[in-house]
């Protein structure tokens, strides 16, 4: 499931609006924000995958995460994330490392995070509803996430939260609902996530200007969900420590 990419893409409007608060202070003008961004269309770049939230014995089955064409009608590759959740909880997951940050200095990030889905509104399932709780999930970290087993449940390896809550180094952007109500009207449709207003994670980058990113599929539905990543920006603001 480790597939590599990168490559940028014009990535227009991510507004960073009141970046104090939350664990962090105005922002420093002695730096410049970095923009990190990719475009899915051109392969995995940089991206390796994994899956956690899981014991052995209830492990997912049907797991995909690779470069895939996008279904009809849009055209391109996208980051094809997809697995049949059998514990109740099933975190897919997107990472790559980001450089060219200031060694030490602490970061706001903002996300905008571009999916493909096709999930109806409004809908009953097992465990869950198959789109409401269904989640984009972000997180950084100056270490790199990693899956572990941790007492006999595979875990991601920083406090990323879980499910509809976000934790110190993730955050919850939103669900896959699609705009469609109607449960038999399944139809891919194109899917824009930003982080809240603060953004409220904060990362210190380490000291070769480094910072990772995960980006995921967080399902509590106990059945078989999928999601095509399009593209990741990431604004990185620098904050002012005092």
């Amino acid at each position: 499931m480790r597939r590599p990419t990168r490559s940028s893409w014009l990535w227009v409007g991510l507004l960073v609006a009141g970046c104090g608060g939350g664990g962090g202070g105005d922002p420093d003008p002695r730096l410049p924000s970095v923009l990190y961004s990719h475009d899915f269309a051109t392969g995995a770049g940089g991206w390796l995958t994994d899956s956690a939230d899981y014991t052995p014995e209830t492990a997912p089955e049907g797991l995909v995460a690779e470069s895939r064409p996008l279904p009809e009608p849009f055209t391109g590759l996208g980051l094809y994330l997809a697995g049949t959740n059998r514990s109740d909880d099933l975190f897919i997951y997107g990472k790559t490392k980001v450089s060219g940050l200031s060694s030490g200095a602490t970061y706001r990030a903002a996300f905008r995070v571009t999916v493909l889905t096709q999930v109806p509104a409004g809908c009953i399932g097992v465990g869950g509803a198959p789109g409401e709780s269904v989640w984009i999930a972000v997180g950084l970290s100056q270490a790199e996430p990693l899956t572990v087993l941790e007492n006999g449940e595979y875990r991601v390896n920083i406090p990323r939260g879980n499910q509809s809550t976000g934790g110190e180094a993730g955050e919850v952007l939103g669900d896959i609902t699609t705009t469609i109500t109607n449960c038999a009207g399944f139809e891919w449709q194109s899917k824009t996530l930003v982080s809240a207003a603060p953004p409220p994670l904060t990362v210190t980058a380490d000291s070769r200007g480094e910072v990772w990113i995960l980006v995921g599929m967080d399902s509590g539905f106990e059945s078989f969900s999928e999601i095509y990543l399009r593209t990741v920006g990431v604004e990185f603001t620098p904050v002012d420590r005092g």
